[in-house]
């Protein structure tokens, strides 16, 4: 090995480095010129001594020749890596050891160059390494805060609002029974399916399957089929005997997402199979007992549906047995910022790059937007932002679709805002007679929304 010559340094934080090699020299040299970086350098004269001031010093990077007596620098690695250590390795080595360098990586080693040591290749290993170190607990942290949030770990259930934690009680509830229907209304994108799921893994029913059907997919004419089955010769392109989704999720969870899409001739036979428990193949003569829990989903007001004719009302009556009311994202305050959190630290990982953060003004950006397409928006904005960056922090620059959008909190602080909406919906409230209804339809919002304003203020 070389002694490295002076070049222009790479800016990097200062370090607990870990020098092994068997050339005094080098351990001078390179030692001498880390510490002039502002590095914390300790040095070791083989791979034995190197493990003894490691675990009597530790380090953040261990900077090792491969080649040494006794104990080489891949018996370091291996040694360390078999006790769990978190400590990352750049190896120096010659160009005869290539395919041992290459296998190092293999095992765990973060980066290698060769010999002759040149000082930009150093620093610049060092910047990544350094780069790649808080990337990964930046990651840990961010998944062990999402673990304590969520053990699900669905994004679009993470959450620290109060709108958010009582959704997983109710969950949580519901879970704990058979046969309860659910239903889950919310707007498109704040995540229902995932909501369903969770009920699903959650309950006594998580071995058998889950199945899903969204209405708005499946044609009137194939909808009976689809969930019924049917007998070989039914109709024309039964060829042979097909089980529907009612029995192919037996024991488990049947989720009918934009039920509210449903033809109402197709409504009434859903609500045959609620109230029996049976149903019969299309072109059968046998009934056939339905043992599944059915978890229904709208975007959509049922209420309005209901009083305009497009939605059954025995129906409705017994989807709603058990209601979980999905927030809007504008109104999960701080939960934003913990999910672009999330999908930053996943898109950074599959795109190889390194940003680990977003700066405060894109983090008021993104608090004050009023996300019309919920979490599914903004794991899309995440994904463009990442892909956009050129740094190690998301910017305003990376969100420009949303820079002049409406925000949900323009210049009014929070409290303030919450006072207003309770004022303006006691006004409309006494305007309306208190019928919920007309007063929705007053404020522009759905009922649930209403209805979950109301508990909010405790205005019921």
């Amino acid at each position: 090995m070389t002694t490295p010559t002076s070049q222009t340094l790479t800016e990097t934080p200062a370090l607990r480095l870990l020098l092994i090699d068997d050339e005094k020299e080098i351990l001078a040299s390179v030692g001498a010129l880390l510490r002039r970086m502002g590095h914390d350098v300790k040095t070791a004269g083989d791979g034995r001594e190197g493990l003894a001031v490691y675990d009597r010093e530790g380090a953040d990077i261990i900077i090792s020749d491969i080649r040494m007596p006794e104990l080489d620098g891949l018996g370091v690695l291996r040694t360390l890596r078999s006790r769990g250590e978190d400590v990352e390795f750049i190896f120096i080595t010659g160009i005869g050891d290539l395919d041992t360098a290459v296998s190092a990586l293999r095992e765990g080693a973060f980066d290698f160059f060769t010999k002759p040591v040149r000082l930009a290749e150093l620093t610049a290993s060092l910047e990544r390494t350094h780069r790649f170190q808080e990337m990964k607990r930046a990651r840990e942290r961010a998944d062990a805060r999402l673990r304590t949030l969520d053990d699900t770990g669905d994004p679009a259930l993470i959450g620290e609002s109060d709108a958010m934690r009582e959704v997983m009680s109710l969950v949580d509830r519901v879970a704990a029974t058979d046969h309860t229907t659910v239903l889950i209304q919310g707007e498109s994108g704040t995540g229902k399916e995932l909501v369903a799921r969770a009920v699903h893994e959650r309950s006594p029913r998580a071995e058998s399957p889950f199945i899903s059907l969204n209405c708005t997919a499946v044609p009137d004419s194939l909808f009976e089929s689809e969930l019924f089955g049917h007998e070989k010769g039914a109709f024309t392109d039964a060829v042979e005997r097909k089980m529907g989704m009612f029995e192919l999720g037996s024991g488990g969870t049947l989720f009918l997402d934009e039920i509210a899409d449903m033809s109402l001739p197709s409504q009434a036979k859903i609500l045959r199979v609620l109230e029996e428990r049976r149903m019969r193949r299309v072109g059968g003569v046998r009934e056939v007992t339905v043992d599944v829990r059915l978890v229904a989903a709208t975007n959509r007001d049922l209420h309005v549906l209901q009083d305009e004719g497009q939605f059954r009302q025995d129906l409705f009556y017994r989807l709603n047995v058990f209601t979980i009311t999905l927030p809007p994202l504008r109104d999960r305050g701080n939960d934003v910022l913990l999910l672009a959190e999330h999908f930053l630290t996943g898109f950074a990982q599959d795109f190889r790059k390194e940003v680990k953060g977003i700066d405060a003004d894109a983090q008021r950006l993104l608090r004050e937007y009023a996300f019309p397409g919920n979490v599914r928006e903004l794991r899309n904005l995440l994904e463009r932002a990442v892909i956009l960056c050129d740094s190690d922090l998301l910017s305003p620059a990376q969100f420009g679709d949303i820079v002049n959008a409406p925000t949900t909190a323009p210049a009014t602080s929070g409290a303030d805002l919450a006072s207003i909406e309770e004022a303006t919906i006691r006004q409309a409230l006494e305007q309306c007679g208190g019928r919920q209804t007309d007063t929705a339809r007053l404020l522009g919002i759905g009922v649930d929304a209403l209805r979950y304003r109301l508990k909010k203020y405790g205005l019921r």
